[in-house]
């Protein structure tokens, strides 16, 4: 058990540290998540800057508009086919990959997306449907981000979850939400890892609703079949923020009835 701890606990601050070396070096003298500004620590105006607010952002219009894990994978497919071909102009401007958009050309890029019969751009509030993958890392903070102002303090940081289309799968056949640590059921501690923790371990199906983001950080790397700078998933984008978050307890819950939200929820002894 104690060498199976340690090693989770190696992988854990190899991944801690990728996250923080993913972000530009900037200086952060911000002591308190509540002095954080929306960009986090970034250099205004650059690609970073523009990811960190996406991160932050919770404006939603209307109800979410269901996404499945196919139409994941197809706005990864579409970003991609962007870029195949090398960089590309927008509105006058050379963009070299997706790493390199900046706030104005991040919003053309990723904004009327096809998918099957429906539209998607980062932003847009959607509902997904899944369950907490059962392997390798289990839901956890992701520790001195930049968009948190390079904060380590647990309460100070996203809670990176995967979710998966299936019960008991691998991380990589998954996509990443997160919980970040502006929102309220996070600071009166109602949405908890102790929660998700247990989620996982009983594969409880569960129900998440938030606002669409395209990590451009990172890369899908479930070709390489390891993590290296990436946290493992086949599509960056992402469900985040997580605006609500509820769990199947019955088992046999729809679309629309027979969920629990996460902050009324109490796990069993």
């Amino acid at each position: 058990m104690r060498v199976r701890f340690a090693l989770f606990a190696a992988v854990f601050l190899v991944i801690s540290v990728l996250h923080a070396l993913a972000d530009t070096a900037v200086k952060c003298s911000i002591k308190t998540l509540s002095a954080c500004p929306q960009t986090g620590c970034s250099k205004p105006g650059t690609p970073l800057a523009a990811t960190n607010s996406q991160k932050r952002t919770t404006a939603i219009n209307g109800s979410p508009t269901a996404i499945s894990f196919s139409d994941l994978k197809d706005l990864q497919r579409d970003v991609d086919g962007k870029f195949s071909n090398g960089p590309i102009v927008v509105e006058g401007q050379r963009v070299s990959g997706y790493h390199n958009m900046k706030a104005a050309s991040r919003k053309i890029v990723l904004s009327g997306l096809k998918v099957e019969s429906q539209i998607f751009s980062e932003g847009d509030f959607v509902e997904l449907v899944g369950y907490i993958a059962a392997t390798t890392l289990p839901p956890h903070p992701n520790t001195g981000e930049s968009v948190n102002c390079k904060l380590t303090d647990e309460p100070s940081n996203d809670y990176h979850i995967n979710i998966t289309p299936a019960e008991n799968s691998d991380e990589t056949q998954g996509i990443v939400v997160e919980m970040i640590p502006q929102d309220p059921h996070r600071k009166n501690k109602d949405w908890t890892l102790d929660k998700l923790t247990r989620i996982r371990a009983q594969q409880l199906q569960v129900k998440i609703q938030g606002r669409l983001f395209f990590d451009s950080e990172h890369e899908p790397n479930t070709q390489k079949g390891k993590a290296g700078g990436n946290p493992r998933r086949f599509s960056v984008w992402e469900i985040h923020p997580l605006l609500s978050f509820f769990v199947c307890v019955s088992g046999r819950c729809t679309q629309s009835a027979g969920w629990k939200a996460l902050e009324d929820w109490t796990p069993s002894p």
